[in-house]
């Protein structure tokens, strides 16, 4: 008789867990009880590279709302869209963050990837 296969993720979950409750106490102590973080990568909390002033000047920035959503659905229609695209993608980056900004996408974080998944909202 074996382990399940949810069992094992469990188990494998709690270790990791203990681990990192042990990491962050351990840090605690060696730095006087307080923990300060600064992220080295300056993302948006759409987890792609925020806004610049070349940004602002692009095309994606100047067109319509609802132009995005109609050019959105026409690349993707209603399905699910890894983050990983937005990525490399400068025009679809801008427009995934003023398409966030305006309530126009939905945004989810799976358990099985780094990263989220966006759909626009109809």
């Amino acid at each position: 008789m074996g382990i399940s296969d949810k069992d094992y993720a469990d188990a494998l979950t709690e270790k990791h867990i203990k681990a990192h409750k042990e990491q962050l106490e351990l840090f605690r102590k060696e730095n006087g009880g307080t923990i300060t973080y600064k992220s080295p990568l300056k993302m948006t909390t759409a987890g792609v590279r925020p806004l610049t002033e070349q940004d602002i000047k692009g095309e994606a920035m100047q067109a319509p709302l609802s132009s995005l959503v109609d050019m959105w659905l026409m690349r993707w229609s209603g399905t699910w869209v890894s983050e990983s695209d937005f990525q490399e993608d400068d025009f679809w980056r801008v427009a995934l963050i003023r398409l966030l900004g305006a309530n126009k996408v939905e945004k989810h974080h799976l358990a099985d990837r780094i990263g989220a998944v966006y759909r626009i909202i109809e």
